[in-house]
């Protein structure tokens, strides 16, 4: 067994990202995947007319985020620029039984666009209290901070009650909790690492044809690439690290000088580590908390949404949150528009079936918008908490986790190195997973 050898858990960005640097410095490398597709919570659906895609996982490529524009150029995969995600020009709200732009004075009382900026100034005020996002322990308050939840901050600002509903939706959007279960060190974290100026929100983008183009390339280029494989046990050794998995009806056992392990911690428990991680990793990986999040992707054989001078983006204090315009970076006549709901809605709405699912968010977009359910071609939904080898949207510190968990996040097990959009300064996002697992690559390879 090589000492540049290295077994990779788990095929979704980070996995991929950590395989890929680790093959090119010449490393014996083996990734084993639990599902029968490479990218993990990065799915593109292809089930909609006239070639249309909707992302059905992650879905937006910022303008800084280097790492995949990188992946997208080495793969001559083109873009498809969507605006920024946070907010637009034609957004709309709808709450207290009534909708329209956020701008309308007349409907709410108040131009909701500049209430919600005045959440996003103290936000950045907030976020000065983090000089360093990447080491966020080091804040002067991080204790105190991390003791805190969002929905107390939110509670605190002296602006109208929808603009305060805005941002909770905000949180239940980026982060897919509730604020009450959100550390408001995270939240300064993010703020001082996103949000610093709050008159600067920055483009996105997607893949034309679909952001899992980019780790089914990378994994075109690995050697060993496992899919349907199902780790049942890893045991941490002093020599080496020992895998075992379930593949279709067969047991196999793999050895191995390194691992990393890149996926969820919420499916990482089901694995057996049979007592050989640190006692700060274990409570790290079952003490983290993870938010819930669904999507509901309805095609309609026209965007009735330009007709009514709006964007398809949607805040609402209705069971699904959130919209957009999924094909807002093409021009054809069909269209899709996502219902993106994350908190305490997705947990409501991951406990229902895919048809009761659908017919919530269609039910929604048919009341504020009559007879745009005669129009429906396609629908699809996706329930992040329900995916057996997800069990949730994303990580979300709660209150006191950052100050209990940090740092065992970001320290090998011995063998075993951890990465994920998790184990990264840039959580939550497609970029944060390869960070993470290029990060956790180079690790590997200064110890040679």
């Amino acid at each position: 067994m090589s000492e540049k050898s290295v077994i990779i858990i788990g095929a979704g960005m980070a996995g991929l990202a950590a395989a890929y640097e680790l093959h090119k410095a010449g490393w014996n490398t083996v990734v084993l995947e639990a599902r029968g597709r490479v990218g993990g919570r990065v799915y593109s659906v292809r089930d909609f007319s006239n070639g249309l895609i909707a992302e059905g996982g992650g879905e937006y490529i910022d303008e800084d985020h280097t790492r995949m524009l990188s992946f997208a150029k080495e793969f001559n995969l083109p873009l498809g620029k969507v605006g920024s995600w946070q907010g637009q020009s034609g957004d709309w709200g709808a709450f207290e039984g009534k909708a329209g732009p956020l701008e309308n004075t007349s409907l709410w009382g108040a131009n909701l666009n500049d209430e919600y900026h005045k959440v996003w100034v103290a936000l950045s005020e907030l976020g000065r209290q983090v000089n360093d996002p990447a080491h966020p322990l080091t804040a002067l308050n991080a204790k105190e901070l991390d003791s805190k939840n969002a929905a107390e901050w939110i509670e605190a600002q002296n602006v109208r009650p929808l603009a305060r509903e805005l941002f909770t939706n905000h949180i239940r959007s980026e982060y897919t909790c509730e604020p009450k279960h959100f550390s408001l060190l995270d939240l300064a974290r993010n703020a001082a690492l996103y949000y610093s100026d709050p008159e600067t929100w920055h483009t996105a983008y997607r893949v034309m044809g679909g952001n899992d183009l980019i780790p089914q390339a990378i994994a075109a280029c690995l050697p060993d690439l496992r899919l349907n494989t199902v780790v049942m046990s890893v045991k941490v050794q002093a020599q080496e690290v020992v895998v075992k998995y379930k593949q279709v009806d067969s047991f196999h056992t793999l050895r191995a000088a390194h691992a990393i392990l890149a996926i969820p911690l919420t499916a990482a428990r089901m694995i057996d580590f049979d007592g050989t991680l640190p006692i700060a990793h274990q409570n790290m990986l079952n003490g983290l908390s993870y938010g819930a999040v669904t999507k509901v992707m309805i095609e309609y054989r026209k965007r009735f949404w330009h007709e009514h001078g709006w964007n398809g983006r949607l805040n609402t204090d209705l069971p699904i949150v959130l919209t957009w315009d999924a094909t807002s970076h093409l021009e054809a006549e069909h269209g899709i528009l996502t219902a993106y709901t994350g908190g305490g809605p997705g947990e409501a709405l991951s406990r229902l079936s895919d048809d009761e699912r659908i017919k919530t968010a269609v039910s929604v977009i048919e009341d504020i918008f009559p007879g745009s359910s005669e129009m429906i071609e396609n629908t699809r939904t996706i329930a992040w908490v329900n995916e057996a080898f997800t069990r949730g949207s994303y990580m979300a510190y709660a209150p006191n986790e950052m100050t209990a968990h940090w740092q065992a996040l970001f320290s090998p097990a011995g063998r075993l190195s951890f990465a994920g959009e998790h184990a990264t300064i840039i959580q939550g996002y497609m970029e944060g997973a390869v960070e993470s697992g290029q990060r956790a690559a180079r690790e590997l390879i200064g110890r040679q």
